[in-house]
């Protein structure tokens, strides 16, 4: 951080990050701090913040959703993106929870914390990071968090990802080619990316739908739905070596 604060210099995702610390980003970064950089890797700027139009944003809405969309854009570049999801981490992998919003990820992984213990952790619980590095996935935590502000600085190898459903039985199927990426898709940011960064996602999603199960969940929100959802994704990752 510089002298003035106003500038934080963070380790997120294994990139350099320089990020303005107005609007209420100085807490949700502080497990991301570092003390200095020369030359960071991505570059936020308040001064190119967009307030949106349609509704009455505070500051503080502003720059966390500006400053994380600024960071997503740069990501690209670095074979990396958001899944909007919550992400636990558990013996060595993690798996990460998504869906439309109300369809249960935060709980779902909770159920986990309370099947599995204090080994399952939660990570992060509204934009963890994906990047593909040297030839395999893994995941982040990221200050950009969601309202629950679950976000622990960690780097764990991705092991599967799961689409949530709500149903009165708890079923899991894996996801073909076209699906896996109409739902990742869905739950990535597009709008307001330009034609090289959306040519550079659809090529992330590409790599990561041939490399990572992809899986849909139909569930009731109970213990029985995480232990079906941890063994199938388990088996799955242990097949494919990861």
């Amino acid at each position: 951080m510089d002298g003035n604060n106003s500038i934080l210099y963070c380790r997120i995702a294994d990139l350099i990050a320089e990020i303005p610390a107005e609007g209420g980003l100085a807490p949700l970064c502080a497990g991301y701090a570092i003390d200095s950089a020369d030359s960071p890797d991505i570059v936020v700027r308040a001064s190119d913040y967009h307030t949106p139009t349609k509704f009455a944003a505070t500051k503080e809405t502003v720059a966390y959703m500006e400053s994380g969309f600024q960071f997503y854009r740069q990501l690209l570049r670095f074979n990396g993106f958001y899944i909007h999801s919550s992400a636990v981490a558990y013996e060595g992998r993690a798996y990460l929870f998504s869906g439309p919003s109300g369809m249960g990820k935060s709980t779902h992984t909770r159920l986990w914390q309370s099947t599995f213990g204090e080994e399952a952790k939660i990570f992060n619980d509204d934009k963890p990071v994906l990047r593909r590095i040297d030839g395999r996935w893994y995941a982040y935590g990221t200050p950009w968090c969601g309202k629950n502000h679950i976000n622990i600085n960690m780097k764990v190898p991705l092991g599967g990802i799961c689409f949530l459903k709500q149903a009165e039985e708890n079923r899991i199927r894996r996801l073909g080619s076209m699906e896996a990426l109409q739902r990742l898709l869905s739950q990535t940011l597009r709008k307001r990316l330009n034609t090289e960064e959306a040519a550079r996602l659809l090529s992330h999603v590409d790599k990561l739908i041939q490399e990572i199960p992809i899986f849909e969940l139909e569930n009731r929100p109970e213990p029985a739905a995480a232990l079906l959802s941890y063994e199938t994704m388990r088996r799955s990752a242990e097949e494919i070596g990861l």
